[in-house]
C-alpha cells in the first residue's frame, strides 16, 4: 500500500468538476460510464481546437481542465475506492488518469511557455517570472495535473519531483489573486502543508491556517477542505474524534447554498460517506 500522505495529497482540493456523482459497493459513480465515452470525444475535440490555434494559451488551457477536472472526478475517485476491492481494476483505472494528468501537465506547460519565455526552465530553477492575474488559473491547473500525476502514479519519484513546484506555482497565484475562486489556492496550499515530506515542523500550522483562510473565502461552504482534512490530517493523526468531527460537518454543509460549488460539493459529500463507512479501517483503536 501506497504512504498515506503521496494517496491523499489533493484528493479533495482539485476537484472543482463537472460531474455529479452517487456512490454504492458496485456503480461508484452515477453517470461515470456515460462520462468515460464522451471525454474521450472532447479531447478531440479539444485536440483539434489546439491543432487549429496552436498560438493560443487559452485552448491548451481549457483541454487541461477538462483532462484534469476528468481525472480526478471519475478516473482517480473509481480507482480509489475499487483498490479495497478489485486491486487490478483499479490500478488500470490509475494508470489511465495518470496518463490524462501528463498531458494536461504538457498542456498547461506549453501555454505558460506561450506566455511566458523559457518558462519551464525558470520554473525548475525557481526564477523570477513576471506574471499577472490572468495567469492564476494557469498555475492553479499546472499545479493540479503535477499533483494528480504523484497521486496516479502512487508516489512515483519521477513525479514526486514536481512538489517543490507545485509549492511555487502556488505560491506565485495567491501572491496574484489570494481569494480566486472562493478560496481554491488557500485550499490547495493547505493540502500541500498537509502533505510536506520536507520536515518542516510549522506544516501543521500552516495548514490549519490555510483551512481557516479557505474556510471563510468559500463563507464556509467549501465541502471538500474538511473531507481533506478529515482524511490527510486527523487519519494520519489517528484522531478519530476528530476524523467523525470534519466528516460529520462536512455532510452537514447544504450544497445548495452556493450554485457555484455545488457540483465539487456533491462529490467531495460523496467522498465524506465513503469514507464513514471506512472508519474501522482507518483507525487502528
Amino acid at each position: 500500500m501506497i504512504n498515506l500522505k503521496i494517496r491523499n495529497i489533493y484528493i479533495a482540493i482539485f476537484i472543482g468538476l463537472f460531474f455529479n456523482s452517487c456512490s454504492s459497493n458496485k456503480d461508484l459513480m452515477f453517470g461515470a460510464s456515460i462520462a468515460e465515452y464522451a471525454i474521450p470525444i472532447s479531447f478531440k475535440s479539444h485536440q483539434k481546437k489546439i491543432k487549429n490555434d496552436a498560438l493560443n494559451p487559452a485552448v491548451y488551457l481549457s483541454a487541461s481542465k477538462s483532462l484534469t477536472q476528468y481525472s480526478y472526478g471519475i478516473l482517480m475517485e473509481k480507482a480509489d475506492r475499487l483498490m479495497y476491492a478489485d486491486y487490478y481494476t483499479a490500478r488500470e483505472y490509475y494508470s489511465e488518469s495518470l496518463d490524462f494528468f501528463i498531458t494536461a501537465r504538457e498542456y498547461t506547460i506549453k501555454a505558460l511557455s506561450l506566455k511566458h519565455a523559457d518558462f519551464e526552465s525558470k520554473m525548475m530553477t525557481k526564477g523570477d517570472i513576471d506574471f499577472n492575474i490572468d495567469d492564476v488559473p494557469y498555475l492553479y491547473w499546472l499545479s493540479g495535473s503535477m499533483a494528480g500525476s504523484i497521486q496516479a502514479s502512487q508516489g512515483d519519484p519521477e513525479y514526486l519531483i514536481d512538489l517543490s513546484n507545485i509549492r511555487w506555482l502556488l505560491e506565485n497565484a495567491i501572491i496574484l489573486d489570494p481569494s480566486w475562486e472562493k478560496g481554491s489556492l488557500y485550499a490547495a496550499m493547505m493540502s500541500v502543508y498537509l502533505n510536506d515530506l520536507s520536515g518542516d515542523k510549522d506544516s501543521e500550522r500552516k495548514a490549519l491556517e490555510y483551512f481557516e483562510l479557505a474556510d471563510r473565502a468559500a463563507n464556509g461552504y467549501n465541502i471538500g477542505i474538511y473531507v481533506t482534512l478529515a482524511e490527510s490530517f486527523a487519519v494520519s493523526k489517528q484522531d478519530k474524534a476528530y476524523f467523525l468531527e470534519l466528516i460529520n460537518k462536512a455532510l452537514t454543509i447544504d450544497i445548495s447554498k452556493d450554485r457555484d460549488m455545488k457540483q465539487a460539493n456533491t462529490l467531495s459529500k460523496l467522498r465524506a460517506k465513503w469514507l464513514l463507512t471506512r472508519v474501522d479501517e482507518l483507525f487502528y483503536m
